[in-house]
């Protein structure tokens, strides 16, 4: 009956989407502890941090906006692109799930914004799948990638899944790799241009990204692995069903399937290889994730074990907030 439920696209089930992470989210401000800014912040992330820092009550509200602002774009686009070929609220709902599951993050941080600029960089370079001729639109999503990395240096290492993903989508135009390329050294000229006439020394800049590289702790309680340990298990039962089914979709969806696997693959590589990608990385892993998880239980059948397989996942994350 769940799965039927939340298959379903009655408003109750928008207004409980929406209405699950406010109260999720309640305990985090009632005993909500100011993060200290970190030593691994680059530019823009140290803004946030010291804000969040100052006054995190309203940044911790700001958050919780932003990740359901963040699970609006996902369902836009779906919308726009319908590579799911469904009209379904559930990206949102499996997008709040993993990202609200990380009870140590619910407050607003670099690595959260830079999310928001890589999920409208998946706007730009979609866009650009049917575009005839050469598109500029990639000088849009190199640009993107490079404000997210301002915010959270981490980021910088999506640009090669960008560059993997012209070879996926786009026939080889090389002055498209050019344009991404422009659009990543765009935000850091600006930026060094403005470090120079403010006088402030370059090397800044670099301590912040040199710390990307400093060991930051990754501690997890008992549920949260549980419920992480869940999740690899039903990203592996997800990517199954997903490799039988793939041949049967549509040339787009299957062509923007396979980008999303390619930053899923980064994301889990950035969080192997760079010690200070630290736990904010679920706010990139859960992109893919959320589109991987609302695909299977879109196609699946409607049967017992697909209904433990939801109740499981809710009661997860039930747990994690009790414990």
């Amino acid at each position: 009956m769940l799965l039927k439920y939340v298959n379903s696209n009655r408003i109750t089930v928008i207004v409980l989407f929406l209405l699950v992470p406010l109260l999720y989210w309640i305990p985090s401000l009632v005993h909500l502890t100011p993060l200290e800014p970190a030593a691994n912040d680059v530019t823009f992330g140290k803004w946030i941090s010291v804000f969040s820092y100052k006054y995190s009550g309203l940044a911790s509200f700001i958050a919780l906006l932003l990740l359901i602002v963040n699970g609006y774009l996902l369902l836009q686009l779906n919308t726009v692109h319908f590579f799911i070929p469904y009209r379904t609220q559930l990206p949102l709902f499996f997008y709040l799930l993993l990202t609200l599951s990380i009870n140590q993050l619910h407050q607003l941080t670099p690595a959260l914004v830079a999310s928001t600029l890589i999920i409208l960089m998946f706007y730009r370079i979609f866009h650009a799948y049917k575009t005839e001729g050469i598109s500029l639109n990639f000088v849009d999503a190199g640009l993107l990638i490079s404000l997210a990395s301002l915010f959270y240096f981490p980021a910088i290492f999506f640009f090669p899944a960008l560059l993997t993903g012209l070879v996926i989508m786009r026939p080889f135009i090389w002055r498209e790799w050019v344009f991404a390329i422009i659009g990543l050294l765009i935000p850091y000229g600006i930026v060094f241009s403005g470090y120079y006439l403010l006088d402030i020394p370059g090397s800044e800049l670099f301590r912040g990204m040199e710390n990307t590289f400093t060991h930051v702790s990754r501690s997890l309680r008992l549920s949260q692995v549980v419920n992480w340990s869940y999740i690899l298990l039903f990203t592996l039962i997800g990517s199954y069903y997903m490799s039988k089914a793939i041949d049967s979709m549509k040339i787009h969806a299957r062509v923007f399937f396979e980008m999303f696997l390619v930053f899923f693959l980064f994301s889990v590589l950035i969080f192997l290889l760079v010690p200070g990608s630290g736990m904010p990385m679920v706010y990139f892993v859960a992109i893919p994730l959320s589109y991987l998880f609302s695909h299977y239980f879109i196609k699946c059948e409607r049967n017992w074990i697909n209904e433990l397989f939801l109740d499981v996942f809710l009661l997860l994350f039930i747990w994690q907030r009790i414990m």
